[in-house]
């Protein structure tokens, strides 16, 4: 028996349709499945690749409040253009990146309160 990866992460929302919204059209998660449809997103999967799933989910889905989850961090890019995108739409935003030997790190909490970290490899 073996842990092969981490299969899912979600969040609970109180506003799935904007949260959906938040995700899909600022940080450009690529949307997976939607459910009923996207103009009335109920249930939201996003692909984040190689197995790796990132959730919506209504409120009363796990009985755990919107806002209230533990985190998630995305591996980007681009630490500095990503957390600029989202700061006029997070609830809040770390002023600076964090300057690690090994990587970059910034963290917002995205409209309901919700701990989001952003993370860049460095090169080498």
């Amino acid at each position: 028996m073996a842990v092969r990866s981490v299969a899912y992460t979600w969040y609970s929302a109180a506003d799935v349709p904007k949260m959906f919204r938040f995700y899909r059209d600022v940080l450009g998660l690529r949307v997976g499945r939607v459910h009923p449809s996207e103009d009335a997103p109920e249930f939201v999967e996003f692909d984040i690749g190689n197995d790796h799933w990132f959730s919506l989910l209504p409120v009363g889905f796990f009985d755990q409040p919107a806002g209230t989850n533990h985190g998630i961090v995305f591996e980007v890019d681009d630490v500095d253009a990503t957390i600029e995108a989202v700061r006029t739409h997070a609830k809040t935003a770390d002023e600076k990146v964090a300057d690690y030997p090994s990587c970059r790190m910034a963290f917002f909490e995205d409209p309901e309160g919700n701990k989001v970290g952003l993370h860049q490899l460095k090169a080498g």
